[in-house]
């Protein structure tokens, strides 16, 4: 469903995407997890149109969307989660919901598609909270409407940028969950994730960026039953082990505490 062949791309004429390639299978999770800076977000831009490549190929479905606008390849059936939620801080969830619901995000005809009735009832908090505003959610809430706001683009692909950043265990675990949900029903999903944990546990397949290249691509079955290995390359305590003493470099506390030049990474 999503493939990417030797892309390449940066910022301001310098190159972070080092000859990428992932082909994400449909109905399954394909994710990519790094350190900060690694390129991961730069990876979810370019997919999604907001950066555009220096070369090689993005196709959903069989189609080139490269370096096409980002609305276009949102309409191609891409959706986007991005990094810390981004809701609008004075509309209430039932305006966010009316906005993502346009009627060009009509689903293809015979499809079941994304309603609000549907998003309502896959994520019953929102409806509890329908007339409250972004800057009113909790952390939780604030990513099930990034969630919800993305779904109801009807998309094929959907891309998420480190959706567990920020959240308590019990939420990151919700979200995992959602996400696993999302894929079993037929969504193809691209997740990016610093931290291991978060990956390994709801992955068909992960890959390890390494200062904008793949270094590991390999099914989730054998992450989790070796997951030293993985660890080891991301110089992080193995899964279900105790963290490491020293904090994990790039790990921010809060993410409005991390600066503005690490945030593309």
């Amino acid at each position: 469903m999503l493939r990417v062949e030797r892309l390449c791309a940066g910022y301001a004429g310098g190159t972070v995407l080092h000859e990428v390639s992932l082909d994400v299978r449909p109905a399954t999770v394909q994710a990519v997890v790094g350190r900060n800076g690694a390129g991961k977000s730069t990876l979810v831009h370019t997919v999604a149109g907001l950066l555009r490549p220096h070369a090689g190929r993005i196709e959903i479905g069989g189609v080139q969307v490269a370096g096409r606008q980002p609305h276009r390849i949102a309409r191609s059936g891409v959706g986007l989660v991005p990094q810390g939620r981004r809701v609008f801080s004075r509309l209430t969830v039932a305006e966010h919901l009316a906005l993502a619901a346009a009627p060009w995000r009509a689903a293809t005809p015979g499809g079941e598609g994304w309603t609000v009735p549907r998003i309502l009832e896959l994520l019953p908090r929102l409806a509890a909270r329908l007339r409250h505003r972004g800057d009113q959610l909790s952390g939780g809430e604030q990513q099930m409407l990034a969630i919800a706001r993305a779904l109801l683009g009807q998309p094929r692909v959907l891309l998420l940028d480190e959706p567990c950043e920020g959240l308590a265990p019990d939420l990151a675990a919700r979200v995992r969950d959602l996400v696993g949900a999302l894929a079993r029903g037929g969504l193809t999903v691209l997740l990016v994730e610093q931290q291991l944990q978060h990956a390994i546990e709801v992955a068909d397949r992960i890959a390890v960026l390494e200062y904008g290249r793949v270094v590991y691509d390999r099914p989730a079955a054998e992450a989790r039953a070796d997951p030293g290995v993985l660890a080891a390359m991301l110089s992080v305590a193995a899964v279900g082990e105790p963290p490491a003493s020293r904090p994990v470099p790039g790990l921010w506390p809060d993410p409005g505490t991390r600066p503005d030049h690490l945030r593309q990474g």
